[in-house]
């Protein structure tokens, strides 16, 4: 076996990610502004770069909903992302709300207090409460309630009755209408996603899915409008109009398969699903024992990206004004856009290679709703591009460029479902189905413990620690040169085997050793 640098390895392989090279694959190829704002956003939310981006573009998909519709030949698509961040505890979810939501509460103070915000939104054409609406005043907020009723996030009537005047001194009562919380526009937050109901179903929170699914529908149209028959109020129907964008976050709960698998509301946002390995956490402990007992002041610029942001509102109601008021006309699409994202829905179809038929499918019933949040994701790249567009006639059209930025972040997306979908569902109700490459990695070590003693202690410079125990970059350097692979795949491929309990790992000083489970080796 060829001589190694042992320590100089082991490092190498350490810094190769799970199945994400998340910093490395976020490049540097977004508009300006989301660069600036991520590079901020990851100073407060560790190696967070993809979930800070996806921030970015759900807030600015909220406030410019209303001025681009997204043609899809008859059908029309909102600017809206719906975005569910699936991560390990502790590991930055919460921080980076810290900044976003801040940022987002600034923007909408902007809107809310700008006098060119419309009223409520004229699409609604049919509705019976469009009197009503068409004096309701449009403010953007952030819904954030954990517990709740069907009452509190719908609605509902009550009975008011009048001052008697002289004319009608006894005045019939009238039917109050209270709006529920998760009516209005801005961001419907979960911090704690898993107790929003999509989990874990209580009798109060049963039709979280369904108010889910109707809220997410397009704007372009009325099937967005929450309707619910008051049993309690003579089965007068009570209308809830949520135009909010959905952020959500959660650690991976155990039932995240069948909620992935048998719940269409987990298709209809955009899913980032990520188990932060053990020593990424193990440094963020001690980066935070460091910091016990020490006072930093943060002086985060929530400021300058509310700013931003609302620039980029203005830019977009002025060109949406420009155009008639038609959110059709807002942007066009250049000559290499269709193209474009053709090709991106090729990348997505590669990244399904290899894949078990299991997970092709699952994976499947995603791919047609990502690809028009890549679209979406697209368009606001346009818009986050505008600024620095100094001809105002090249502003607003989406081009192949913008495709290939929405692209580096859905799909990532798209990878670490697929990878977590393809791990996960390995284990079978009667047994586990281990990864292909298992019987390699097995192969390898009992031919390696078989090797003598002497000769082993040789490989490994004197450090075995006991007689079934292989120094582990010994142990990845001989599946490397016995399945031909390069060292990123094999030690990717290690970490997939993990989880299963086919090795155990023991530390002695600066080193690891493996060892297979008890009654593994033959």
């Amino acid at each position: 076996m060829n001589d190694i640098n042992t320590e100089e390895f082991e490092e190498t392989l350490d810094q190769e990610k799970y199945s994400l090279r998340e910093i490395e694959d976020y490049g540097k190829s977004l508009p300006l502004v989301v660069e600036e704002f991520v590079e901020a956003a990851v100073k407060v939310s560790n190696n967070n770069h993809i979930p800070a981006s996806i921030g970015f573009f759900t807030v600015l998909g909220q406030v410019v909903k209303d001025f681009i519709h997204i043609p899809y030949g008859q059908g029309r698509e909102d600017t809206r992302i719906h975005f569910c961040w699936i991560q390990t505890s502790g590991t930055g979810k919460s921080t980076l709300w810290n900044f976003i939501g801040p940022v987002s509460e600034r923007l909408f103070k902007k809107i809310n207090e700008n006098p060119m915000e419309k009223r409520h939104p004229p699409l609604i054409t049919n509705s019976s409460e469009e009197s009503v609406l068409a004096s309701m005043p449009r403010v953007f907020d952030t819904f954030g309630l954990t517990d709740y009723t069907d009452a509190v996030l719908i609605g509902g009537y009550s009975k008011e009755y009048p001052a008697p005047t002289e004319d009608v001194p006894n005045p019939p009562s009238v039917d109050k209408r209270n709006a529920g919380k998760l009516e209005g526009n801005g961001l419907a937050h979960w911090d704690e996603f898993e107790y929003s109901g999509i989990f874990n179903q209580s009798q109060h929170q049963e039709k979280a899915i369904v108010y889910l699914n109707t809220l997410m529908n397009s704007l372009a149209g009325e099937s967005w409008i929450i309707s619910k028959a008051l049993v309690s109020y003579e089965n007068k129907v009570m209308e809830c109009y949520c135009e909010r964008s959905v952020f959500a976050m959660t650690y991976p709960p155990d039932n995240l398969n069948e909620v992935i698998t048998s719940k269409g509301v987990m298709q209809r946002m955009l899913l980032y699903v990520k188990n932060t390995p053990k020593k990424t956490q193990h440094n963020m402990r001690l980066e935070q024992i460091g910091l016990a007992g020490q006072i930093h002041n943060v002086d985060a610029p929530i400021d300058k990206y509310a700013n931003a942001m609302f620039e980029l509102y203005e830019l977009t109601q002025e060109r949406f004004n420009e155009v008639g008021g038609n959110p059709l006309n807002t942007v066009t699409y250049g000559s290499n856009f269709n193209a474009a994202l053709t090709l991106a829905y090729h990348h997505m179809q590669d990244d399904l290679l290899g894949t078990r038929l299991e997970v092709d499918n699952i994976a499947d019933n995603f791919t047609t709703r990502m690809i028009k949040t890549l679209t979406r994701m697209a368009v606001l790249c346009c818009v986050a591009e505008s600024p620095s567009i100094d001809n105002k006639d090249e502003r607003f059209i989406v081009t192949g460029h913008n495709v290939e930025q929405a692209e580096r972040i859905v799909r990532q997306c798209y990878k670490s479902l697929v990878a977590w979908l393809d791990q996960s569902l390995r284990r079978k109700k009667h047994g586990v189905n281990y990864p292909a490459f298992h019987a390699d990695f097995k192969s390898v070590f009992i031919e390696l413990l078989k090797q003598n003693t002497t000769e082993r202690k040789g490989l490994v410079k004197n450090r075995l620690s006991d007689s079934d125990s292989i120094h582990k970059t010994i142990y990845l350097k001989a599946v490397i040169e016995k399945m031909n692979s390069s060292k990123n795949t094999v030690y990717r491929q290690y970490n997939e085997l993990l989880p299963y309990g086919i090795f155990e790992e023991k530390k002695e000083g600066c080193s690891v050793y493996i060892r297979l489970k008890k009654g593994d080796v033959e």
